[in-house]
């Protein structure tokens, strides 16, 4: 294991504009690790620059504590969904909570609801739909500090915990207005134009497919699957690795074997694909 970085307590005199861009840029690059190599590339990046963050935090007040505050909030949310992917979830409900108290000292709205969103999917992996349907609907009560996009993932999410509960008019009546706040296609993957802009209407099919196969429609799931993966771009390979290993639990469904042992062994390859030597060094 490798040691903890030390925790930087003061920065020099003129230099914190200069670390808090610092830290902005590393969380973007980051996120497109993820994006394109999955959540344990980019995982021991984000937990390094967390340590660092709190080294600074513990030495900060006033205005520019308020300020910095933002920063491990926004990295602790992704720590959790890094967990997440990575099946701990116990460590995702930690890091959440982490970025939740946060957010609220920092007074950010915008962070604040994004962590119910966050927990709202984490209820959704324990199949709690009303839990789920009720996060959901929490954030999209905070109106004032949803972008679009952030509003159209929390509509999906809902329809989600929707799909759960064997709702299946609902649910795609939600998935139908999720489309009307979708993110524009884009291709950086590196959340630049802030939360949410991962729900594209490539995205929200994907989670469309998903809800045929929580409502028991394989068949449904299957030919909804194969739309939306041609239409997600290249650079969200974690997405595409979801969708194709849903697809291969689409086509068990549908009593495809080869089908889905097909899927199930396009995704093993992505797992297995290196990382370049240049990102390791970023990280």
């Amino acid at each position: 294991m490798r040691p903890k970085p030390a925790r930087p307590h003061r920065l020099p005199a003129g230099r914190g504009e200069a670390a808090i861009e610092h830290f902005r840029d590393m969380w973007h690059t980051l996120v497109r690790a993820d994006n394109l190599f999955g959540p344990r590339h980019a995982l021991a990046g984000v937990h390094q620059q967390l340590d660092m963050l709190q080294g600074l935090l513990e030495d900060s007040r006033g205005e520019h504590r308020q300020e910095l505050l933002k920063l491990p909030a926004q990295y602790a949310e992704s720590a959790a969904w890094l967990h997440e992917d990575s099946m701990d979830v116990s460590s995702a409900e930690t890091w959440t909570s982490r970025a939740m108290e946060w957010a609220m000292e920092a007074g950010d709205e915008g962070m604040l609801s994004w962590t119910l969103f966050r927990r709202s999917q984490l209820a959704a992996g324990k199949k709690n739909a009303g839990q789920a349907i009720g996060l959901a609907q929490a954030v999209q009560r905070h109106e004032r500090a949803l972008s679009r996009p952030m509003k159209a993932a929390a509509i999906q999410q809902e329809a989600q915990g929707l799909a759960l509960d064997g709702d299946e008019v609902a649910c795609h009546r939600k998935l139908d207005e999720a489309h009307e706040f979708a993110a524009l296609a884009e291709s950086s993957g590196d959340a630049r134009s802030g939360h949410g802009d991962f729900c594209t209407p490539s995205y929200i099919e994907i989670q469309r497919a998903n809800c045929w196969l929580n409502l028991s429609r394989p068949d449904r799931a299957v030919s909804t699957f194969q739309t939306a993966l041609t239409e997600l771009p290249d650079v969200y390979q974690r997405d595409r690795s979801f969708a194709q290993a849903r697809l291969a639990m689409a086509y068990v469904g549908i009593q495809e074997y080869e089908q889905a042992a097909a899927e199930a062994a396009a995704v093993l390859d992505m797992a297995r694909a290196p990382v370049p030597a240049a990102l390791c060094k970023r990280q």
